[in-house]
């Protein structure tokens, strides 16, 4: 057994994805032994991120705070460049930094915050699904054309997640032709993850959404 502060230390590193308590002892171990500033580096840097970043009010991409200005959208929400009609949802944000690289898209997003669980009953009620049905709703009645790109990863949960999403908006569908639903093209293989897609891949499924 590790002493309590190490061990502490190491209990909290296995909180972060993909981290197992040996990758977590290993990063403790080199913390502790570090001598170049690292630990003090690290912790003022979360320190200032967690005082300084906040989410956007729209698409849930985290910002930064502009408290003087009072801005509560992201840059890519606050663009009038962008269009506003056509919106990709995603789970997470690094999805979103992927297909923004590939330099083709130029609409908006909705980060969901995560997908759909079987074994999570309350798990659609964890996600943005509900402030996005408002969003669109609200684009609707200003009688503005929407598309929304279903972007979610082609996983089990990830397909699970796009079919409530369909069904929560099917109503609209029905409701009037200035709606449309779509996802992104099957480029992407079976089990793969935007995050770690290349962009050319990206740019297929994007051009190719259907």
């Amino acid at each position: 057994m590790y002493p309590k502060s190490v061990q502490r230390v190491i209990d909290l590193l296995t909180r972060l994805p993909g981290v197992g308590p040996r990758q977590a002892a290993r990063f403790a171990f080199y913390m502790m032994k570090d001598g170049s500033g690292f630990v003090e580096e690290l912790s003022s840097s979360l320190r200032e991120m967690q005082a300084n970043i906040a989410t956007c009010s729209q698409c849930y991409r985290t910002m930064e705070k502009n408290v003087q200005e009072n801005i509560t959208q992201c840059v890519l929400c606050h663009d009038d460049r962008r269009n506003a009609g056509t919106i990709t949802v995603v789970e997470k944000e690094s999805d979103l930094q992927n297909l923004e690289r590939t330099g083709v898209y130029q609409g908006l997003y909705h980060v969901l915050g995560g997908v759909i669980s079987p074994l999570d009953s309350d798990s659609p009620k964890k996600l943005h699904i509900r402030d996005m049905y408002n969003r669109v709703a609200i684009l609707l009645n200003q009688q503005k054309s929407v598309e929304l790109i279903l972007g979610t990863n082609p996983t089990t949960e990830g397909d699970m997640t796009a079919v409530y999403i369909e069904r929560t908006f099917a109503p609209l569908k029905e409701k009037t032709s200035l709606f449309t639903l779509s996802r992104l093209g099957r480029g992407l293989s079976l089990g793969a993850e935007l995050e770690y897609a290349d962009e050319v891949t990206l740019k297929n499924a994007l051009m190719n959404r259907k």
